[in-house]
């Protein structure tokens, strides 16, 4: 089963996603550079066309690790990649685009439940917002929490829905072919294995909300909790002071299993994607096999070798004297 495969294929991807993840920051940030200069550039020429780049660059920015991912889960199991790193800037913009389109929607179809169900009109949730997320969600549990509580409910599925449908096409995408064989077919293999990578994108979602907190525990119960407090006190002065100094060796590592767990959880969904598209490989190999039957004639003795004129001549008769 695909959920049970994911996670130890999950620790494959972890530790070589860890050896790339310091050159795929480099490359985000290039990539984020070249994009501000395309920003400015266009937004002299027109605000509007800045907008748009500004928007495509921040949906691939969501696509390119999931890519990236995909693309290290299939190298594992033995696919050859067809194209470049750099060619991936492309299709992680064109996915992008049509993820934030679908969520988009999903946003505005949440905002008019809410207007409708709540007293609370667009300019008044806007202007909650500021107060941040927090405030929002607590004023509209206040007024109606069943219909609130539904709606996140629906609204958070429906986003993991979408990135748990694209995520197969990712794969394909982050290796330049289909199953087949034959050139990336956009959105080839949409919403396969849906329930599977649903689930694990789900718990992995799921991670991403509880890792703080549970590493917090963790150490509050192994005695690190002031050293945590005393650093989030000295990082805000760094901040506010502008000055680089170090911080308590203990700070780093909890830091640095964040990150790892972090990376885990996210290399369980690219481990799902991986599985389901190699599952489109080997059926379509299997279905495409060319089974040619030889006949098996080793134990068959072989034709003695005839003189063709002893032949003819011991089949003419004899002249008698």
């Amino acid at each position: 089963m695909t959920i049970f495969r994911a996670f130890p294929f999950s620790l494959s991807i972890l530790w070589r996603y860890a050896l790339v993840l310091p050159f795929m920051i480099l490359v985000l940030c290039i990539y984020g550079l070249i994009a501000l200069m395309f920003w400015f550039l266009f937004g002299v020429i027109s605000p509007a066309l800045a907008l748009l780049i500004g928007f495509a660059v921040g949906s691939a920015s969501s696509v390119l690790p999931a890519m990236i991912g995909t693309r290290i889960g299939l190298q594992a199991k033995g696919l050859l990649p067809r194209n470049s790193y750099a060619s991936l800037i492309l299709p992680a913009i064109g996915y992008g685009l049509f993820e934030s389109f679908c969520l988009l929607i999903i946003m505005m179809l949440t905002l008019g439940v809410i207007t409708f169900a709540t007293p609370f009109n667009l300019l008044e949730l806007l202007s909650l917002n500021e107060a941040g997320a927090e405030v929002v969600f607590a004023n509209l549990l206040s007024e109606n929490a069943p219909v609130t509580l539904a709606i996140t409910a629906v609204s958070t599925f429906w986003v993991m829905a979408i990135r748990s449908a694209l995520l197969v096409p990712f794969a394909g995408a982050s290796i330049g072919i289909d199953p087949s064989g034959r050139a990336h077919t956009p959105f080839y293999g949409f919403g396969s294995g849906f329930w599977s990578i649903l689930i694990l994108v789900m718990i992995s979602y799921a991670g991403f909300s509880l890792i703080i907190p549970l590493i917090g525990l963790i150490a509050e119960l192994l005695g690190l909790g002031d050293a945590i407090v005393q650093a989030q006190v000295q990082f805000e002065s760094m901040v506010e002071e502008r000055e680089i100094d170090w911080m308590a060796y203990e700070v780093y590592t909890i830091v640095g299993i964040i990150i790892l767990a972090t990376l885990w959880l996210f290399s369980l969904q690219c481990a799902g994607a991986a599985l389901v598209f190699m599952n489109h490989k080997k059926r379509y190999d299997i279905e495409h096999e060319d089974y040619t039957i030889v006949p098996d004639m080793a134990d068959d003795p072989p034709m003695p070798k005839t003189d063709l004129h002893e032949l003819m001549r011991s089949r003419m008769p004899q002249n008698r004297r």
